[in-house]
């Protein structure tokens, strides 16, 4: 049976760290051993031979034009110390070639006992055709000489390689410059090359084996420890500590894995909270709607209209619980997006406040509202807004002092409009008025005049007023009550 993709079987479980890093560096000590073997073993008698050939291009190109100035014998001189070359400069009448100057330096030089006319014929005619001529002969130790060809070369023969050029000054006297260069057999030297090769290979080879050993070890403990570590996390158990050891990286992602556990354990405490808040919050009417329920159906008379309200409230209060949780729902999950429209901030919070005229009578709250007389149009998503709105003032009625009185107040700031609403109640301490804005959190930890509340609603107000990227903030002081506040920007 073939295995799907989700199959965890069908996937190969990656190689471990060290594995991974011992292979890495075997691959780049074979790398920096291939090149030494190449350079070292394999190019080092072409290279050889092209730096030798280069120095004797040079020589001959310097000797060339000092001889045409006149100043052969001490340019000879000079470059045979410079390049450690011997070099002969002739001149040529006719067939024949008169030495002029020369300087020798080497034993196994050819040119100063040069006696065959036919190798100076070549020589001059080489140069004479292609500008610069080269030839190689091995010598014999016997002292003879002999030309080798191509397949005949190889590096365990004394050999000596004989440079040619031809110029004419001035007035068509013709100077023939030979430079002659030793090429020592280099067959001992590429063996004891190789000996020190095999001696580098075997210790790269090692090296490389014990760095790997070492970093992966460096590298793989923290992450051993920090993978037991989440172990625990994922279990539900917040008291972990991610060490990063002593690189960087492993550090940084210790840190990391360190504030994720706590804000896990602030999440884990938030929703215990949320779940004894509901459950408080869920009791009471519950309770309440069954027990008028009961009176109801079980006592003749009970069926009026105040029982029944009650049971309309306590199912209003259930209502609400639920819509903040719907609506906190929305507000963060992926995708949530607003609808922007102009309108009037001023008539829809005018609006918003006259649906709470039924509190004012019932209970005796005063919900004044400061508008300043001035309209203003905003480019806003308005059910979002309003319900920014309504949550604030929400807040404000269930934790305003014993006046229940409660301010709502509209300023123009320059370009933007500002709407504040200010409560007389016990006001929130300076440590938790950043904590306020998270999500189930509730100052102070009491439910004020049992009034239903699921910690969900100035959370909800701050993703509203992010997604409009508005500003907001509150201002307040223990004892003198609280003043939540957001921005927008003014349109015509």
């Amino acid at each position: 049976m073939t295995r799907t993709s989700n199959d965890p079987k069908s996937k190969k479980t990656p190689a471990p760290l060290s594995v991974k890093i011992l292979i890495g560096f075997s691959v780049f000590a074979a790398f920096i051993i291939a090149l030494l073997w190449l350079f070292q073993a394999v190019l080092y008698y072409p290279l050889y031979g092209a730096l030798k050939r280069s120095d004797m291009k040079d020589c001959a190109s310097y000797v060339t034009e000092e001889a045409l100035r006149g100043n052969a014998e001490n340019a000879s001189v000079a470059a045979a110390k410079k390049y450690d070359c011997c070099v002969s400069v002739f001149e040529i009448d006719g067939m024949y070639g008169d030495l002029v100057a020369s300087a020798h330096i080497q034993t196994a030089c050819m040119i100063h006992k040069l006696d065959d006319p036919s190798l100076l014929n070549e020589l001059y005619e080489g140069a004479k055709a292609d500008g610069t001529y080269v030839k190689r002969l091995v010598i014999d130790f016997d002292g003879s000489e002999k030309i080798v060809t191509p397949e005949t070369r190889n590096g365990s023969d004394p050999s000596t390689v004989i440079l040619s050029q031809v110029a004419t000054d001035d007035d068509g006297v013709e100077y023939l410059v030979l430079v002659d260069s030793e090429i020592a057999p280099i067959s001992a030297t590429t063996r004891v090359l190789i000996y020190q090769l095999i001696a580098v290979t075997a210790v790269l080879l090692v090296a490389a084996v014990a760095a790997s050993i070492i970093i992966s070890k460096k590298l793989s403990r923290p992450i051993e420890k920090m993978t037991k570590e989440a172990s625990l996390l994922a279990t539900g158990n917040y008291d972990v500590n991610f060490e990063g050891g002593s690189f960087r990286e492993a550090k940084e992602l210790g840190d990391t894995l360190n504030y994720a556990a706590g804000e896990l354990s602030k999440l884990d405490s938030m929703q215990k909270e949320l779940i004894a808040n509901i459950s408080h919050d869920l009791r009471t009417p519950l309770t309440m709607i069954r027990g008028y329920g009961e009176v109801m159906r079980d006592i003749p008379g009970e069926m009026n209209a105040e029982n029944i309200q009650v049971i309309i409230d306590e199912t209003a209060r259930l209502s609400s619980l639920v819509t903040d949780l719907l609506d906190f729902s929305k507000l963060t999950e992926e995708g949530a997006a607003i609808s922007p429209e102009r309108f009037s901030l001023t008539g829809a919070v005018e609006e918003a406040l006259s649906r709470y005229s039924h509190l004012i009578e019932k209970d005796g709250y005063s919900i004044e509202f400061e508008s300043g007389d001035e309209e203003v149009f905003v480019y806003a998503d308005k059910t979002r807004i309003m319900q920014v709105v309504y949550n604030l003032v929400n807040n404000a009625v269930n934790y305003t002092g014993e006046d229940k009185k409660v301010v709502v107040r509209q300023d123009v700031l320059g370009g933007k409009v500002r709407i504040s609403v200010t409560d007389t109640g016990e006001g929130i301490p300076e440590d938790q008025l950043p904590k306020i804005w998270e999500r189930y959190y509730k100052a102070g930890g009491f439910h004020n005049r049992g009034k239903v509340g699921s910690g969900l609603g100035l959370s909800i107000v701050k993703n509203v007023l992010k997604m409009h990227n508005a500003s907001f903030g509150v201002t307040s002081r223990p004892g003198y009550g609280s003043t939540f506040w957001f921005e927008l920007e003014i349109v015509e």
